[in-house]
């Protein structure tokens, strides 16, 4: 409400943010997951005073410190970047509400870039010890941020206490914060020797690549024995309407109707379920038979099952973006009911700047589109307006946002994964005429566009204001 907004069309904003986010999360989960093998690996070398394996050791952080330095940075940054103009509302939420945790996060990355570079720069420059002692501080350094990020991350799924208090502990510190940490560090583990069996698979000694390719697969055995428990117990503290959303997916593929959740979620569970069998007949087991073009094919399998396996978390928590608290369009739970009485238009910063003293009640209803439904939806793209109101008239539109409106959840069966609308009726029908424009079967076939003209937006906001 008190930001412009960005406009993707097709895609949308979501999946700007969803390619990058796991890209950079297949990545930073190497950074974490692959200083921990760095540091176990260097940690037997240097008992064993083998060679081979610093040898290994040296090649693999080459390739460890260009991926995480750079490609991590680089996508983390663009997460930030996409985030902001998507739903620049719940970041600054999250950054008001953890500035302590972010500045300790970005303490800890700071010291764990300057740690990696050091580590593959003193190589054979310094002592072996001194060498170990690095690695083992960038596996410190590393797991201290997942420690922090991972409780940022579970608050906007189960912020618990922090709804009464406001304390920023509360938030970190959260029903899902440790079976969340543990089910992501069995991960890491599993993602590190992925990207381990891609640097094994090129050793060019048949006897010590049997042996790394083995001893890389061997990573990938906690999480298919811990996994399952873990998840167990995360599934066990999350919101109960969560899981009646799940179970009510899972029931539903019975009768050949696959919910977008219910999809994701069997999707991971095939991928992974199929990473890790792999790894153990065949890397594990058939070690001698592993290649390199067999490792790629790995690493391909593991992007898509932690891109599903995001995905699917990002859904659990429709339809906030910090549960209970904010909607996904940046609108908070306690304000809907105050905005269908004195109107959307009248009390968003940009919304009415952009409307003020407009007659176009098609434009209206465009506004409040772009503001209350396109941080998920496109026109015409991804999650289409146009498919979803079928043939729907301008009159079944109203008829149909009528009950989006309502936030009673026995009356309005989209309440679990689509804010209510908050509007008064005067712009719930602008909205039906703008839907009805993009509509195959509406009665107008051209949607009207808002010009680029400047506004100067004057907000009366206070600082703190989209907080409480």
């Amino acid at each position: 409400m008190n930001y412009p907004l960005w406009v993707v069309p097709t895609l949308g904003g979501t999946w700007v943010i969803g390619i990058i986010s796991i890209i950079h999360v297949f990545i930073s989960h190497f950074a974490v997951g692959g200083g921990i093998f760095l540091a176990v690996a260097e940690n037997l070398a240097y008992k064993k005073q083998d060679d081979k394996m610093y040898d290994f050791l040296k090649r693999h952080s080459r390739f460890f410190v260009l991926l995480t330095t750079v490609a991590g940075a680089v996508t983390g940054v663009g997460i930030w970047f996409s985030v902001s103009l998507v739903s620049p509302d719940g970041l600054a939420s999250l950054i008001q509400s953890f500035t302590l945790a972010w500045a300790e996060e970005y303490l800890f990355f700071v010291a764990e870039i300057a740690t990696a570079i050091a580590y593959y720069y003193t190589w054979d420059k310094i002592t072996k010890k001194q060498h170990l002692l690095l690695a083992n501080l960038y596996a410190v350094f590393s797991v201290f941020t997942l420690v922090i990020i991972n409780g940022i991350l579970t608050f906007m799924l189960t912020p618990s206490r922090w709804l009464e208090t406001h304390n920023w502990l509360d938030g970190v510190f959260n029903a899902t914060y440790w079976p969340s940490l543990a089910v992501r560090l069995l991960i890491m583990l599993a993602i590190a020797g992925m990207y381990a069996l891609v640097t094994s698979s090129r050793i060019e000694e048949t006897r010590f690549r049997v042996f790394m390719v083995r001893y890389c697969a061997k990573w990938l055995l906690p999480v298919f024995f811990l996994g399952p428990i873990c998840t167990i117990w995360f599934l066990t503290q999350v919101p109960q309407s969560t899981l009646t959303t799940i179970f009510t997916g899972i029931q539903n593929s019975g009768v050949g109707n696959f919910s977008i959740l219910a999809r994701a979620l069997y999707t991971s569970l095939v991928l992974s379920g199929t990473i890790l069998l792999f790894a153990f007949f065949g890397p594990y087991l058939n070690p001698k038979g592993f290649t390199f073009r067999i490792a790629l094919l790995f690493m391909i399998c593991g992007l898509a099952a932690t891109g599903t396996t995001e995905w699917m978390r990002e859904m659990l928590r429709k339809p906030y973006v910090i549960y209970g608290y904010m909607y996904s369009n940046g609108i908070h739970k306690d304000q809907i009911a105050d905005l269908q009485k004195a109107g959307f238009l009248s009390q968003g910063v940009w919304a009415h700047a952009l409307t003020e003293g407009n007659a176009d009640d098609v434009k209206k209803g465009e506004m409040i589109f772009r503001y209350q439904c396109m941080a998920c939806h496109t026109e015409t793209g991804y999650r289409s307006m146009r498919k979803l109101l079928g043939s729907r008239d301008e009159e079944a539109i109203c008829n149909f946002l009528q009950i989006l409106k309502e936030t009673d959840k026995t009356k309005n069966n989209y309440a679990n994964i689509m804010p209510p609308l908050a509007v008064t009726e005067p712009e719930l029908k602008y909205l039906a005429k703008y839907l009805a424009t993009i509509n195959d079967n509406g009665k107008l076939e051209t949607a009207h566009k808002f010009n680029s003209k400047p506004v100067l937006v004057q907000s009366t906001a206070k600082q703190g204001d989209n907080l409480h």
